[in-house]
């Protein structure tokens, strides 16, 4: 039997599910808390890594330390996911301009600041704590 699907994530969400209920055990890479497998990111930190799918979900693999090559970008990747999440859940949209900043996406302070105002006024209504008692973003 063949089963299609719309694209190539919904065949994942369908193995991973499959797996899940037939306690398989494949092995996959998910996202999930790291947790120890790589050992040199905070347990708390989201990564994507290999882990075996059982019946109790994920259990991720132990990978080690990163490679000296790419530990510096990850590091600063993860330092900005996590100034991004205070900022979003303080409210500071400073915090926020200067998360955006340890992106290496955004080339400068500049354009940071249009984006953080971009995003806070196109997302205002999911994002109230930035807009108590204030008049304007800047």
């Amino acid at each position: 039997m063949v089963v299609h699907f719309g694209n190539r994530n919904q065949l994942s969400y369908h193995i991973t599910y499959r797996t899940l209920y037939h306690d398989t055990g494949d092995i996959q890479y998910v996202n999930v808390r790291n947790n120890g497998a790589i050992l040199d990111l905070p347990a708390d930190s989201a990564v994507e890594v290999a882990c075996r799918i059982t019946a109790d979900g994920p259990k991720p693999l132990a990978t080690g330390e990163l490679k000296v090559s790419i530990s510096g970008y990850v590091h600063m990747i993860k330092a900005f996911e996590r100034m991004t999440i205070e900022a979003a859940v303080k409210g500071d949209r400073n915090l926020a301009v200067a998360a955006l900043n340890f992106n290496p996406l955004c080339p400068s302070d500049e354009l940071a600041n249009i984006v953080v105002d971009e995003l806070l006024e196109a997302h205002k209504e999911y994002l109230p704590q930035f807009f108590k008692n204030q008049t304007s973003f800047r």
